[in-house]
């Protein structure tokens, strides 16, 4: 008699796989911005009111100014930049700009394209602070700082919307991407629209200005795009994906 080895199952296709390990990485992400929300719940209130107005001179007895989190600010923007990374791999993928890899694969050019987003982020804060500390005093940039913090976090939260629909949707990309960019450019003008706002009425205000249109808006761009250029032939040659 014959033992039963058990049902022999329909073999999955290339990409469930990284289609796991994505979703595994948004729903630890939601899960850890839902705790993060309900315990700084009155932070996330002052970060939508720093970006539709400017204050220049906070409530020092509102209890979110007192309680301003360093962490809650840096997981903001670890947020964005990480929606960031996996939208532009999910759309790297669906493209056909790189193959199906394996598990490691996917962490490892994430990892990559998180490390490259970061490298720019940390390239702007510098020139930010530089820019700051020569053209302007210490009171305007720290409120510019305040509300560009506000508007990077809010931003990185509608990135939610793009990015679930390029991993569960799948169809119509024209959509996320419009939308991603759309999102991207109104982040931008609303920064460049504050920055005139807190920079204009002072004497250097409008040197600044164009020091801040070129060296934030124009150069690291054109850094950013060269880096995925890099990024893009590195994978190509890579041996994780052949």
């Amino acid at each position: 008699m014959d033992l039963f080895e058990g049902y022999v199952g329909i073999r999955l296709w290339d990409g469930q796989l990284v289609d796991d390990i994505i979703f595994s990485l948004l729903l630890a992400l939601l899960i850890v911005f839902a705790i993060i929300f309900r315990t700084n719940f009155r932070l996330f209130v002052k970060m939508l009111k720093d970006v539709a107005f400017v204050k220049e001179r906070p409530n020092m007895f509102d209890e979110a100014v007192r309680r301003d989190s360093p962490f809650f600010r840096n997981f903001m923007v670890f947020q964005t930049l990480f929606l960031c990374s996996i939208t532009f791999f999910v759309f790297a993928r669906i493209r056909g700009f790189v193959p199906y890899p394996g598990e490691k694969g996917v962490l490892y050019s994430i990892g990559i394209a998180f490390f490259v987003l970061f490298l720019f982020y940390q390239f702007k804060q510098f020139c930010y602070y530089l820019l700051g500390t020569v053209f302007a005093d210490p009171e305007p940039y720290r409120l510019w700082k305040t509300n560009y913090n506000a508007i990077i976090g809010t931003w990185g939260c509608l990135l939610y919307i793009p990015v679930l629909w390029l991993v569960f949707v799948g169809t119509y990309l024209t959509i996320p991407i419009l939308l991603f960019c759309i999102l991207y450019i109104l982040c931008r003008f609303v920064i460049i629209y504050k920055t005139i706002r807190i920079f204009h009425t002072k004497s250097s205000g409008l040197l600044y200005i164009s020091l801040y249109l070129c060296t934030q808006e124009i150069l690291p761009l054109v850094f950013l795009y060269e880096g995925m250029v890099y990024l893009y032939n590195f994978i190509e040659t890579s041996t994780l994906w052949h």
